[in-house]
């Protein structure tokens, strides 16, 4: 199997248990995340996996090759696992994190990727699986994607800040429903975890 989360965070998640489940049928496993403190945690969580490589990128829709990110940090200054490169998507999320709201946004600069470059890695071969958790640019980054040369057959993406934080089913959420829907693809909604969306190809 060949699997690309971006936006891995910390480890365990929805993506790390699948990763569990079918170690002994990974093939290439590329995680991503633009926070360097997460992905210190992550690398510590995936150390016994052997077809997981790690990579420190924010993935954009852009040409950029370097853009500033947000994080919040608490009152003694640890960040906190998620970032942005919106800075108006962190200021919105920090307050609905009540009262353990942290006292403060930073913001310092990280290497920039599009998506096509890192599905280049993969060298052609089907993707059986595309994990997206980026905070406010799931949505611009299926958009990116070129469907014409990529055949990925299981995309989940985070829709619940498709139109800004916690804001969803507006018009970006619809492009890229229909966008995919082009290309084949059926959308489902997942009970378990109500927040994302999960795109997959038909046969």
């Amino acid at each position: 199997m060949n699997i690309i989360q971006i936006g891995c965070h910390s480890g365990n998640d929805k993506a790390s248990s699948f990763l569990s489940l079918n170690e002994k049928y990974l093939n290439k496993v590329l995680l991503i995340d633009a926070s360097p403190s997460a992905l210190s945690l992550a690398k510590i969580f995936y150390k016994d996996f052997k077809k997981v490589e790690l990579f420190n990128f924010a993935v954009v829709d852009t040409n950029d090759t370097e853009i500033e990110i947000f994080y919040p940090v608490d009152e003694n200054n640890v960040s906190y696992s998620y970032c942005s490169v919106l800075e108006s998507h962190v200021k919105t999320h920090k307050d609905f994190e009540g009262e353990n709201t942290p006292q403060q946004i930073k913001t310092h600069k990280v290497p920039a990727t599009r998506i096509n470059k890192l599905l280049k890695h993969f060298a052609g071969e089907y993707i059986d699986r595309l994990y997206l958790d980026v905070e406010g640019l799931d949505c611009s980054i299926i958009n990116d994607i070129d469907l014409h040369q990529y055949n990925i057959g299981h995309i989940r993406f985070e829709y619940t800040h498709s139109e800004g934080a916690f804001k969803t089913n507006g018009p970006i959420l619809k492009k890229t429903i229909n966008r995919l829907s082009s290309f084949g693809y059926s959308i489902i909604k997942d009970s378990n975890f109500p927040e994302d969306l999960i795109a997959l190809k038909n046969i």
